[in-house]
């Protein structure tokens, strides 16, 4: 009994630390840019080091493909966007790629309950939330919107409404490959 607490304090820490960390992330770097790499990257090699210590060495890979994929999809839709003239950056956004990666490894932790939600739900959240986002930093100096919020707004609720669901299925989807090939090798 009293290891299984253990193990759900544990947890319960690192969901909070994963959360605080993306938090901590995503403010240093819309309020100081490029300066807060020296934050953000330590921030994820920390990540890595508690997350065998609170789950198995197994989460390691899988948090490291989620944070490939979702982010380095992620930076190209908004290098597309950079490219589109939608986001104008003062200098090149290297806190923007940190930040997608704290966001990626998020979606196994502190986010892993939006998981649970319809896919119709998961788009409104994206929708939403993704585009308050970016609007935010607008509003903070971080980007600019060259084709005013009202436009912008559009265009990053439709992107995010469409992406959230998408990051989550590829989230999703390497747990199930691991789980089904875990099932064939040991045949459960």
């Amino acid at each position: 009994m009293a290891r299984s607490s253990l193990n759900i304090s544990k947890r319960q820490g690192f969901i909070l630390y994963n959360a605080l960390s993306f938090q901590c992330v995503w403010w240093t770097s819309v309020l100081f840019g490029n300066s807060t790499l020296l934050l953000s990257i330590p921030l994820l090699v920390v990540h890595f080091m508690l997350l065998p210590w609170v789950e198995t060495a197994r989460a390691i890979p899988r948090d490291l493909s989620t944070m490939l994929k979702v982010g380095l999809l992620g930076m190209a839709i908004d290098g597309l966007l950079i490219w589109m003239g939608i986001f104008e950056f003062p200098v090149f956004p290297g806190w923007l790629a940190c930040l997608w990666l704290h966001f990626a490894v998020s979606l196994h932790h502190s986010l892993s309950f939006i998981r649970t939600f319809a896919i119709v739900l998961q788009a409104i959240l994206g929708g939403v939330f993704g585009c308050l986002s970016y609007l935010a930093g607008a509003r903070l100096y971080a980007v600019n919107l060259p084709f005013g919020e009202g436009i912008s707004v559009i265009i990053l609720a439709v992107i995010w409404a469409i992406l959230l669901p998408v990051f989550i299925y590829l989230s999703r989807n390497h747990r199930l490959n691991r789980q089904t090939a875990d099932a064939r090798l040991y045949g459960s």
